[in-house]
């Protein structure tokens, strides 16, 4: 019953008319000759930057977490540039995580392929992914209101890297992490890195077989939205890019279904939902409060 209800949710909103448009004349603003707007830049550019703030002990660790993963994840190889091949460059990018109040969550440091020099029909060929809809998480929130049901969140740490790449590309070994005695060698990519045309496609890709390998079926309304009943029990997994939110009738299929994605991918547990896309997600008694 429930899965039908939700299906015929998302239909409507598929199904829904173009959005109303306000008809009030847009006035620009101008705030006269004085006034002046001031853009401060607290991370850094490049990995020598970071290196040299004042911060850099911070941004060290994310790095090295960030290479961690990678070597883990077996997302390169090192070898000799086959004669022809030119490797693609590579970059470094440096971000502040937020908590909802403005303080410094954590520190995140991403490698990242110069993906823009690779060429249509060589070297990737679809670069499509789907992203959850945000009526369709509105929607989600709504009915585990009316059914009283927890809704939790999980993140999936580095999700590009999952992706399984079928094109042969090469990239420089990164600086500060060049293998000793291997310095004239390249990194031939194996799996998908951050920066990649490809890689967005390749990681649902990879998540889509996952959970449809452990029965859930897609809705077909909103490609990220998956869905598994067992007897009475019904769970929701709702997917946007490597943030998800996990609905369950009881804590033991919640429970399963994180099982499952940790025994999957490298995944971080987040509780009970708190903040997603930027929204918080707040319960009460009446049901959930989103600001």
């Amino acid at each position: 019953m429930m899965m039908l209800l939700i299906q015929l949710h998302l239909v409507c909103l598929a199904n829904e008319a173009e959005p109303r448009r306000s008809k009030r004349t847009k006035v620009p603003k101008d705030y006269g000759p004085d006034f002046l707007t001031f853009m401060i830049e607290t991370e850094p550019q490049t990995y020598k930057e970071a290196m040299s703030s004042l911060e850099a002990p911070f941004w060290k660790e994310a790095i090295n977490s960030e290479i961690e993963s990678i070597l883990q994840n077996n997302t390169w190889e090192l070898v000799n540039l086959p004669h022809g091949n030119k490797p693609i460059g590579y970059k470094w990018i440096f971000k502040k995580k937020l908590k909802p109040d403005g303080t410094i969550d954590k520190y995140k440091a991403r490698l990242v392929a110069k993906g823009y020099r690779k060429k249509e029909g060589l070297d990737f060929f679809d670069t499509y992914s789907p992203i959850t809809r945000i009526t369709s998480i509105r929607m989600l929130i709504a009915i585990a209101a009316a059914y009283n049901i927890e809704i939790h969140q999980m993140d999936v740490k580095t999700a590009f890297l999952n992706g399984d790449l079928e094109e042969e590309i090469y990239m420089e070994q990164p600086k500060g992490f060049v293998v000793e005695g291997q310095e004239n060698k390249v990194c031939r990519l194996v799996k998908s890195l951050y920066g990649l045309k490809q890689a967005p496609k390749q990681w649902h890709k990879k998540f889509d077989h996952t959970m449809l390998k452990h029965g859930f079926k897609i809705n077909e309304c909103d490609k990220c939205v998956y869905i598994k009943t067992h007897n009475n029990a019904c769970d929701i997994v709702c997917l946007y890019v490597d943030d998800m939110l996990i609905m369950g009738t009881n804590k033991d299929i919640i429970n399963s279904t994180k099982k499952m994605l940790n025994s999957s991918f490298d995944m971080k547990d987040l509780g009970l939902a708190d903040v997603i896309l930027g929204i918080k997600v707040k319960r009460n008694s009446n049901g959930f409060i989103l600001s």
